[in-house]
This record gives C-alpha cells, structure tokens and sequence, in this order.
C-alpha cells in the first residue's frame, strides 16, 4: 500500500493506492483558511482506522516543492515522522517528475510549470540551458517569461497570459503519481528535503 501526500496545492491532500487502484484520494483541509497542522494527523489517523495503515503501509511519498513553505515544513516533518518509525519505502516527488512525465522529455526547455500553494504563494519553474530547474517565485511583477516558452502547464489556475499566445494544459500532482508511481525508485533512509524558495534561491 502506497501513501501519497500532496501539499503544494493549495489544499492538500491524501491519496492511497493498493493493488493498482486508487482507493482513497481526501483533502485534509477543505478551504484555505484551516491549518493544515490541525487537521494532518486527525485525517491521517481516520484513513489508519479504515484501512489499517499499521499493517499494510509499505511506501510514502511527497511533494517536496517549491510551495507554501508552511505547508511544506508540515507535510515534510509528517512524513519524515511516518518514514523512519514505520521503516517505510520514500520517494520525493518533484517539478522534474511533472516535467518527465507530461512532456515525456520531449521540448522540456519550450515549457514551463506554474505552481499555485497556499496562501497564494505562486512560482514558475523552467529549465535551463543545462537542462536544470530554476525556481521563481512570483511576488511582483518583475518577472518576464522567456521567450522559447511556448506551453505552460498549471496545478491550479492558469497563469496571466493575455499578451501572449502560449498554450496551457492542466495537471495533477494526484494524477501523475498513480499514473507513474511503479516507474519511480523508492527506497528506504532518504532524507526529506522539501524546496524552500526565497529571492528566487533554494533553501536547505
């Protein structure tokens, strides 16, 4: 049984997959408002009650970011809780993944991916010459979309584009682990890093 958390969205949530089959997908909170430290640990222990997380959880993974850096601190030390009491299989799911799996590596450098978390805390992810990821948290108007970027794929809301003639396509953090999760390398002792943004810089 596999344990999914997202929390860059802006209202987390859970997802449980066993025997191939999503069997439960919940928010832990239902409005942007409510904290998720109050409510993580109830709804976690709720899905434990019914499906018996005790017994049959073998893997967990997570969002690591970039996201509300609330939320994020939350769902890491959740997680990382659960990991090494339960000696459970970990896999940090990322922006690279997102950029694997719905471009199938086909262009990643013509795309980008705009991310909606709390507290309506936004970020744009690119990838560099070098095919690198860089973050950039929108906090002003400053930031200009380069020119190659032709397609932007979005969590949540579509990114402000008006001016410009560049394709949007939804995804689901959700969606693409259950659609990938056997192709990805989960393994026990990894340490959970979320990405922390700030001045457009990784903190760690």
């Amino acid at each position: 049984m596999l344990l999914f958390l997202d929390v860059i969205s802006p209202l987390p949530e859970f997802l449980l997959i066993e025997d191939n089959k999503v069997i439960l997908q919940r928010k832990i909170i239902n409005k942007e408002s409510e904290k998720l430290s109050d409510n993580i640990f109830e709804i976690y222990m709720q899905i434990n009650n019914h499906y018996n997380l005790d017994q049959k959880l073998k893997k967990i993974s997570i969002t690591i970011g970039p996201g509300s850096y609330t939320s994020l601190r939350v769902g890491a030390s959740f997680v990382a809780g659960l990991t090494i009491s339960k000696k459970l299989l970990f896999y940090s799911f990322s922006i690279d993944d997102i950029f694997k799996f719905e471009l199938n590596n086909q262009n990643n450098n013509n795309a980008g991916i705009y991310i909606n978390s709390a507290n309506n805390q936004n970020f744009i992810c690119i990838l560099d010459n070098n095919n690198k990821i860089q973050y950039f948290k929108l906090e002003d108007d400053k930031f200009v979309l380069p020119e190659n970027i032709n397609t932007i794929l979005y969590n949540e809301k579509k990114l402000d584009l008006s001016d410009k003639n560049i394709e949007q396509f939804k995804f689901s953090f959700a969606e693409n682990l259950f659609q990938n999760y056997k192709r990805l390398d989960f393994s026990l002792n990894q340490i959970v890093k979320p990405i922390y943004i700030s001045n457009n810089k990784i903190l760690n």
